[in-house]
């Protein structure tokens, strides 16, 4: 078992790990920390699933900034693959009900991208202090996109620091995801004007290298709308899709973070706070990127926790 410690003023001091009581308390942390699943966007706030006509339902239902529907298990126990038949009957739920979804969306804020109903993209999220590493194996062989989340919370005094990690399952053949398309530019060449995907993809190198330069271990990630760039789990900063031709940068921080910095070539749009994030449309991709320094900053210690 790993053990926490934190060197202060040359001591070192041991943290004391303070597990979540229920799992409703693991909730509730996960929605005030938005930080963690800042690309999802909780529909249903009630803990705690429901049996309707039998069936066990998930109260826990987001959707992401790409229109998937996301299914969120919680857990303040180690798991293992036990769990696997509990969410495939959350996902199979979702599939026959696309209407009780759409009735929680419709009652929300409905911005971002609207989930396709007739042909609904579902993902799942298994939260959990422990989580058996060859549950990985077995998640590997399901038609769904299943993240596996391992988090712990720590005390040292009165400082909180949480500890998460998320479990591969790369070292496995995966079996092809049910309903997952994979994404490149060679999509976006299909979905939006080339010399906009020309320019995006410029964009996106200059930033790879800026995060290069600075020794950061972000993970680039494809998404229908974007690319993002992950510490871990959760999602940092990115370039999205504002259209057919514009795309912009987006930045993950609490508004009283938020810094509006005017640079040529770039367009202001605005805090969103359904998604926690600063957002800038790109005019031209002959912008000056160290200006941008302030809110990559901002945002990557954010999400560190800094």
């Amino acid at each position: 078992m790993a053990n926490l410690y934190w060197k202060k003023d040359k001591k070192i001091l041991a943290a004391t790990e303070t597990p979540f009581k229920t799992e409703e308390e693991l909730e509730r942390y996960l929605l005030d920390t938005r930080g963690i699943l800042s690309d999802i966007y909780i529909l249903n706030r009630q803990v705690r699933a429901r049996a309707v006509s039998g069936i066990e339902i998930p109260d826990m239902i987001g959707v992401d900034s790409e229109g998937t529907i996301v299914i969120i298990e919680n857990k303040n126990v180690p798991v293992d693959e036990k769990i696997i038949s509990q969410v495939l009957n959350y996902a199979l739920w979702a599939e026959a009900n696309p209407d009780s979804i759409k009735n929680l969306w419709l009652e929300a804020d409905q911005e971002g991208v609207e989930p396709e109903w007739d042909n609904l993209q579902i993902r799942i999220i298994i939260v959990a202090p422990e989580i058996k590493q060859h549950l990985a194996k077995f998640i590997s062989k399901i038609g769904y996109p299943i993240d596996l989340l391992e988090i712990k919370k720590f005390n040292i005094s009165k400082d909180e620091f949480i500890v998460l990690n998320k479990i591969e399952a790369n070292v496995f053949t995966a079996k092809p995801v049910h309903g997952k398309k994979s994404y490149d530019f060679a999509y976006y060449a299909k979905e939006h004007n080339k010399e906009s995907v020309k320019k995006f993809e410029q964009v996106v190198n200059r930033v790879e290298n800026f995060i290069n330069k600075n020794g950061w271990k972000l993970e680039k990630k494809f998404n229908q709308g974007y690319i993002g760039f992950k510490y871990g789990f959760p999602l940092v900063f990115g370039i999205q899709w504002l259209g057919g031709r514009s795309f912009g940068f987006f930045f993950k921080m609490p508004k009283s973070k938020m810094k509006k910095i005017i640079i040529p070539n770039l367009e202001f749009r605005g805090y969103i706070d359904r998604w926690n994030q600063v957002e800038y449309k790109i005019i031209s991709p002959d912008f000056d990127i160290k200006k941008l320094t302030p809110l990559f900053l901002a945002s990557y210690k954010y999400i560190r926790g800094e």
